[in-house]
């Protein structure tokens, strides 16, 4: 089975575009090289509509990534460009994030 990371990101309200734009330039990219080389198998940014967290004014967004184990995350997280994008991402946030995973026990599609 794979391995799923989930993340709520808690970005100020007033930095979300700028939070957006930056994710594309720094993220994407190093989902776009892990899913070339078949380490990741999917991953999503999402802005949330439902939340039983209270943002406290904060902009909610889910990251999800599916890898195909779980050294697939354990790359992604060593990867230089993601260790600065990570450092960068500090500054919009004003509250820490949810981080959640582990190998999946069921799953259903593709």
């Amino acid at each position: 089975m794979t391995h799923t990371v989930s993340i709520v990101l808690n970005i100020a309200a007033d930095k979300a575009d700028s939070f957006e734009r930056a994710f594309e330039e720094n993220e994407v990219p190093i989902w776009r090289d892990l899913h070339q080389k078949g380490t990741l198998l999917r991953a999503s940014l999402s802005p949330l509509e439902i939340s039983t967290v209270d943002a406290g004014g904060a902009k909610q967004y889910l990251v999800l990534a599916q890898f195909k184990d779980a050294s697939g995350h354990h790359a992604h997280d060593s990867d230089p460009r993601f260790e600065r994008w990570n450092e960068m991402a500090d500054a919009y946030q004003p509250e820490e994030p949810f981080v959640f995973g582990g190998d999946s026990l069921y799953e259903v599609g593709g």
